[in-house]
């Protein structure tokens, strides 16, 4: 189950990086996992974050950042100026929201990292902040499928059609 979501939140950050980053169309480096559970490398430094390795993302909606915006895929799926208005509608409304949500998971992420040597023996702190983490994930995923859901309204039959091919070669 962790897994699932480990591989939820590597989709996810497809779109939710560019939110402080990036502009339409832009596109994010994922995040990766934290060095050790005691937050730190030898010698004190941070860990170093890791590139997210990919994996075969289960349930895919779209086609990873404002796939709406690029150029070549709003060809393809033959895209008109209202509907990419509407998408950007529907994203910008929703992206305070993921942005808070992706911050919390970030926290979660960091509060598991930093567990202290005394509260890794203890397996009811150690599984309490995974559970954080998993339902910080959890949260986050939900909100990116109910987004990308109202996207997809936006497209006609043969649209979601092209989209889903794109989607499904796209592995």
């Amino acid at each position: 189950m962790l897994a699932i979501a480990v591989v939820c939140l590597g989709f996810f950050l497809a779109v939710a990086a560019p939110l402080s980053a990036q502009g339409p169309g832009g596109h994010a480096e994922a995040g990766g996992h934290r060095g050790g559970f005691g937050g730190m490398r030898e010698g004190g430094f941070p860990p170093v974050r890791q590139p997210m390795p990919q994996f075969n993302r289960g349930l895919q909606l779209g086609l990873g950042g404002r796939w709406w915006d690029d150029h070549g895929t709003a060809r393809k799926l033959n895209l008109n100026p209202d509907q990419q208005r509407h998408m950007d509608t529907i994203f910008e409304a929703n992206k305070p929201t993921l942005i808070n949500l992706y911050t919390n998971l970030q926290r979660e992420e960091m509060n598991l990292a930093g567990l202290s040597r005394t509260d890794l023996q203890d397996e009811t702190k150690v599984f309490a902040a995974i559970d954080r983490v998993s339902q910080a994930r959890t949260d986050l995923e939900k909100e990116n499928a109910h987004i990308l859901l109202q996207i997809r309204q936006q497209l006609d039959p043969q649209q979601l059609d092209t989209l889903d091919h794109q989607i499904a070669s796209s592995h």
